[in-house]
């Protein structure tokens, strides 16, 4: 992971948008080194504290600040201020040091000049813990060595033993353990209080719920007896209600089949008594066919006098044709003539042959109809065996279903069949089964509709057969028509093709006669007769039609009244039936209210009543009265006060409901305690290692930039201070009420206090700090305090590498750390540098020669007079290569 860019907008003297790329890779395992150079005061710093602030700097004393908002710029006299400062930071995070799925990671916090505040992650927001909690996961040290500056050294070395070991967290990388402990202390805190709420309110419930139980105890027995009661009810009743609730089923069904069959046909009785009330208000002869014989005779008197011009006018052409000696003119014409007056025959003929076969299909098309009428009756008569095959009483019910299932199949036997013999030979086995059907019968109903289905039988069956002779007349009749029409429309090809010759020839000759005049007026007759004719034709049809229509509606008014009268006869078989299915369905239906009723009043559940289907035998009479003592029994004990059973429950409840909080804080405690137990273990193992590390590269990284000398860092044990701070406690507890003048909520109070008090006081590594020890060559000081200036900073600056080569950051930002050096300790501090670019990504903020010498990518700061720090960058390896060049 290292930085690939840092963005500022808005930040202290950044006021326009200001970016910084900063190299990744050198070569094969060295990370580039970046220097930032600038005057005083021009804003260089303000990088430094960008960085810090986006990585989650909340101390405004650290960033330089008084208040929050001094991040902002504050404007200044030739620019104003501005109402927002944003930071993002640009991470390359393709070895997943950072546990998150991305292989770029974007940093960005904003602060506005209102006090809001946010964190971004990739362009979303996120809390400050989840920052603080991803940046411990990817070794960045906050308050450490991610960015080191003046004031950083200063403040480490001048830090109390407490302040250090904070450091020290950071730099051996516990600092996420540190954060999961101490969010599962707070949650620890949270369930530890938690539970003494629920002990105490469990203390001040459990003597009241005691009482209430023994009252409800008392009822126990009730409690036994009604369930038991309601096991014999739900018995007695589900049987009871169960056996009426079929039969009124069965009889409801048996109404609404017939009902159906029923509505049916009155369906079809409206539709024909509709049919008929308009065919009689219609009239027989009305004023437009009146209108249409008039105008009809009218057409035939102008075709008489059109036909008779035409003929003088072809006879004057003749004569003057052959006056003029143009016979073949005239034979042309004459021709055409003749032609056109026998196509006019034969069209008229043919078109009279198409009436007569459409009129001939439509009558057979009709026939077709009641044909499929009378196969419905055929069905009909199904449903009407199967429903009195219902109705039979006492008689052997499988003989006769037999001998019905027999009927049924040559009924269907018969629909199906055309021919005229075959059907008369079902039609007298129907009709010989029938007969032995109601001689083995008593049932006065069944014999009844029997007859009834006898005749119907005969009846269409001599309907079937007059249909289909009437069917197979008419074919023939189609037949030979079709023959005639096919004939008249070969000879009427014929002459068309001879009168389109005879046209084309009299073409030639028109421009050759003498009487275009007589020609031309000789054509306007024969247009003229051609338009009346074809007048007089759609007249002939609307004539026709009406009159066709005026046959079919006699002939549809009879057979109207014929449907009409079967209908009526079936209606009136139904409705009896549908009486007295409707008394029964009456009868039963009583029976079933008044039992509901008695359920409702007695068991109080009908719903359940309805479920529970009881089998098998049951002795009404026994569950009677066994259901008549328990009741005796239930009067004798009396009823219980609800305003009782109620708190008892509510109090049980809200017992209940506080044992299982307990139980889960109890829980919930004891893992917390586990995890923090864990964490510690975790937290003093990855310390001692750290810190070893640590130690050994101080002194190395000490030797190297004094050039010899001894330093060391030592752990200073929290034993004595907690020894001591257990004295102070037990001396104040020893001041305070004696436990057994305590209460039992103080007792619990004082007992979570304790426990909590020395969770917070455990430390995983066991130390109260972290004390530092420098002896530079040839002196025999100990103390850092009696170092000078110099030899402070090269002493923090030791310790600072020492952590950055044990426990390496991504990227440190160094802030004028070097400011105090002379120029062979910047050279040996530059050299430190150079190596553990191995191992890290520098940022260096400097006005140091040496480590500008070593930087890779280097970074102007200037400010102009508007107050706005301005960016210049210079790629040094390119210089170099120009210089070289």
């Amino acid at each position: 992971m290292h930085l690939e860019k840092l963005e500022v907008q808005g930040f202290k003297s950044f006021a326009g948008k200001s970016s910084l790329s900063f190299p990744g890779l050198i070569d094969k395992d060295r990370r580039g080194l970046t220097a930032i150079v600038g005057p005083n005061g021009s804003g260089k710093s303000n990088i430094a504290d960008a960085i810090k602030w986006v990585l989650g700097e909340q101390s405004i004393k650290t960033l330089r600040g008084k208040k929050s908002e001094d991040v902002i710029f504050s404007g200044s006299e030739k620019m104003g201020k501005l109402g927002m400062a944003e930071v993002s930071l640009f991470l390359n995070n393709e070895d997943k040091q950072a546990p998150i799925d991305y292989s770029q990671i974007v940093l960005t916090r904003r602060m506005y000049r209102d006090g809001n505040s946010e964190y971004l992650l990739n362009n979303s927001r996120v809390r400050l813990l989840d920052v603080q909690m991803l940046l411990a996961k990817a070794n960045f040290g906050q308050k450490t060595y991610s960015v080191v500056g003046q004031g950083t050294v200063d403040t480490f070395l001048n830090a109390s033993l407490t302040e250090r070991k904070e450091f020290f967290d950071e730099a051996t990388g516990v600092k996420q353990f540190q954060i999961k402990r101490d969010t599962s202390l707070n949650k620890l805190l949270l369930s530890l209080e938690n539970l003494a709420q629920a002990q105490m309110l469990l203390t001040e419930i459990e003597p009241r719920l005691k009482s209430l139980t023994k009252q409800v105890n008392k009822l126990q027995k009730k409690g036994e007896i009604e369930a038991e009661l309601k096991e014999l009810q739900l018995t007695y009743y589900g049987k009871t209600w169960h056996e009426i609730k079929d039969s009124f089923n069965e009889v409801n069904k048996q109404f609404l089949e017939m009902e159906k069959v029923k509505m049916e046909k009155e369906k079809k009785l409206d539709t024909l008594k509709r049919e008929l009330g308009q065919m009689e208000m219609q009239n027989s002869v009305s004023q437009e066919f009146e209108q249409w014989q008039r105008e009809l005779s009218r057409l035939q008197n102008k075709k008489d006098e059109l036909t008779k011009e035409q003929a003088k006018l072809e006879a004057q052409m003749e004569v003057k044709l052959e006056t003029s000696g143009q016979f073949d003119l005239s034979w042309l014409t004459s021709r055409k003539n003749t032609i056109t007056k026998e196509l006019s025959l034969i069209r008229e003929e043919s078109q009279g042959l198409e009436k007569n076969i459409q009129e001939e299909r439509n009558a057979q098309n009709k026939l077709n109809d009641e044909k499929n009428h009378l196969n419905k009756k055929f069905n009909e008569l199904n449903v009407l065996l199967s429903t009195n095959t219902k109705s039979v009483g006492g008689e052997d019910i499988k003989k006769l279903n037999h001998e019905l299932k027999n009927l049924l199949v040559k009924i269907e036997e018969a629909d199906r069949a055309e021919d005229l013999a075959k059907i008369k030979n079902l039609i007298k086995e129907i009709n010989d089964d029938l007969k032995g059907i109601l001689a083995s019968t008593e049932n006065a109903g069944l014999k009844e509709n029997l007859e009834k289905i006898q005749h119907d039988v005969f009846e269409l069956a001599r309907g079937k057969e007059e249909i289909s002779g009437k069917i197979n007349e008419i074919s023939i009749r189609i037949t030979s028509l079709s023959e005639r029409k096919r004939l008249l429309d070969e000879k009427a090809n014929q002459l068309q093709n001879e009168l389109r010759d005879t046209e084309n020839k009299l073409k030639t000759y028109k421009n050759q006669a003498d009487s275009l005049d007589l020609i031309e007026e000789q054509e306007d007759v024969r247009d003229s007769l051609i338009q009346v004719e074809k007048q007089i034709e759609e007249m002939r049809v609307k004539i026709s039609s009406y009159s066709e229509g005026e046959k079919e509606k006699r002939e549809r008014l009879f057979e109207l009244q014929k449907k009409m009268q079967v209908l009526q006869n079936e209606l009136n078989q139904l409705t009896a039936i549908l009486n007295e299915l409707k008394v029964n369905s009456a009868r039963y239906e009583t029976r079933l209210e008044d039992l509901e009723i008695e359920i409702r009043n007695e068991y109080g559940n009908l719903r359940e009543i309805e479920q529970n289907r009881v089998t098998g035998h049951v002795e009404i009479e026994g569950l009677q009265h066994k259901i008549h003592l328990l009741k005796k029994h239930l009067e004798a004990i009396g009823s219980l006060d609800p305003e009782t059973e109620k708190e008892y429950l509510d109090t049980k409840t809200r017992f209940d409901f506080l044992s299982g909080q307990v139980e889960d804080l109890n829980n919930t405690i004891g893992s917390l305690e586990k995890i923090i137990k864990e964490l510690d273990a975790t937290i003093k193992e990855k310390f001692d290692k750290e810190f070893k590390v640590i130690s050994q590269k101080f002194e190395e990284y000490f030797k190297i930039l004094f050039s010899g000398g001894q330093a060391k860092i030592i752990k200073v044990l929290a034993e004595e201070i907690n020894k001591e701070a257990a004295e102070n406690k037990e001396s104040e507890l020893q001041l305070g009420k004696p436990e057994e003048n305590l209460s039992e909520r103080e007792l619990l109070a004082k007992s979570i206090h304790k426990k909590l008090k020395q969770l917070q006081k455990y430390n995983a590594t066991g130390l109260a700090g972290v004390e530092i020890q420098a002896t530079p060559p040839g002196k025999k000081i100990h103390t850092i305090s009696l170092l000078s200036g110099g030899e402070r900073a090269l002493t923090a600056i030791a310790l600072i590498c020492a952590i950055i080569s044990a426990n390496p950051s991504p990227f440190v930002v160094l802030d004028e750390v070097d400011a105090a050096l002379d120029e062979a300790n910047s050279e040996r501090l530059a050299k430190i540098l150079d190596d553990l670019s191995h191992k890290t990504q520098f940022i260096v903020i400097t006005h140091n020669r040496a480590s500008m010498r070593r930087a890779n990518v280097l970074y102007g700061v200037t400010m102009m007079d508007d107050g706005v720090s301005k960016l210049l960058s210079v790629k040094l390896s390119d210089v170099k290569a120009r210089n070289e060049i």
